[in-house]
């Protein structure tokens, strides 16, 4: 599914107990971990390994709401964890209050950002 250099550096995405987290509006819409993301210029490099990454990121946000994945999902999921099964990101399936909150605070903010460009370009 990845290529092998977004593999190596998932790999080093290794899950710290300690890590901070927060928010993250583009392109994820919602909340991380900082041991979970690799760096943007790295990704930018591999387009199609970050299309796989940041799809990773959407699927766990189904799981987080409890929403059975298609089999196309569950696919990507299993094959991606496979090459790298101790990403930090398989480490936080379920959220606390406190994050869960968090989350919900992101996805409305990216949901204004989205209407408010919107409007711009109707107004253009």
């Amino acid at each position: 599914m990845l290529s092998e250099n977004p593999v190596a550096m998932l790999a080093a995405r290794t899950f710290r107990v300690d890590s901070d987290w927060g928010v993250n509006i583009l392109p994820l819409g919602s909340i991380y971990w900082q041991d979970e993301l690799p760096e943007i210029l790295d990704l930018l490099k591999r387009p199609d390994d970050m299309s796989i990454i940041y799809a990773m990121f959407a699927i766990r946000l189904k799981l987080w709401d409890g929403e059975p994945l298609s089999p196309q999902d569950r696919d990507m999921w299993n094959s991606v964890q496979q090459q790298v099964p101790n990403w930090a990101l398989f480490s936080r399936l379920s959220l606390s209050d406190e994050q869960r909150l968090a989350r919900e605070n992101a996805e409305r903010q990216v949901e204004k950002e989205i209407e408010s460009l919107g409007a711009e370009i109707g107004d253009v």
